[in-house]
């Protein structure tokens, strides 16, 4: 994401049914956004905390919502429930970069993203969405089209071939590092201001492996 131009790319991953959106950070960069939706168990005792609630698989879980540069560095992270719709802070975590002078020229998102309230909420504030659609009930896919099956808990989906796929490995890459940190892949903090702080240093890490 960036202070005048650049773009953002974002897309939902099939497996945990994330968010991820890549941009341009300042005149030489891109940025991104990526939510996560990990079922996050809690240890010791009774399951629960703030900021945690059943997800779609039935497991309580967390959110986190990221955002890096084009080459993956992250620049701000979000934390929520993981039973929240992801478009509901999408805006929030642009506001927490727009603060810091980072403003994206457009967004790129998948289909969990699609919602025209939202496209016009972005182009009140200069961003141009570039957001795929979602096929709506009894809508016929076209012939030809690749299609895939995935399970979304107990329902089954046809997926279609999304076209910002390629631009979100930036996001995709930043997000396999967090979770290879037994800290981040697993909450076991009631409290999320000790699940953030760990959040953080995992992203302050990265970014000391960057430069």
């Amino acid at each position: 994401m960036s202070a005048s131009v650049g773009g953002v790319a974002a897309a939902r991953a099939v497996a945990g049914g994330a968010a991820a959106v890549a941009g341009r950070a300042g005149a030489g960069g891109q940025a991104g956004l990526v939510t996560r939706d990990r079922g996050r168990l809690l240890g010791g005792g009774e399951k629960g905390g703030a900021k945690v609630a059943r997800t779609l698989q039935g497991k309580p879980g967390s959110r986190f919502h990221l955002a890096v540069d084009r080459d993956g560095r992250p620049l701000e992270v979000r934390l929520a429930a993981g039973n929240e719709n992801e478009r509901r802070h999408l805006l929030p975590l642009l506001d927490a970069l727009a603060k810091r002078g980072i403003r994206p020229g457009e967004l790129c998102a998948d289909r969990g993203y699609d919602s025209r309230q939202l496209e016009r909420a972005l182009r009140e504030r200069g961003i141009e969405p570039r957001i795929s659609r979602r096929r709506q009930p009894g809508q016929q896919i076209p012939a030809g089209t690749p299609v895939r099956e995935v399970r979304r808990g107990r329902k089954r989906i046809l997926k279609t071939p999304d076209p910002h796929a390629p631009h979100r490995w930036p996001v995709e890459r930043t997000t396999a590092w967090l979770r290879n940190r037994r800290r981040i892949a697993v909450r076991r903090d009631r409290k999320p201001e000790t699940y953030e702080a760990f959040l953080q240093l995992a992203m302050i890490l990265i970014l000391t492996r960057a430069f």
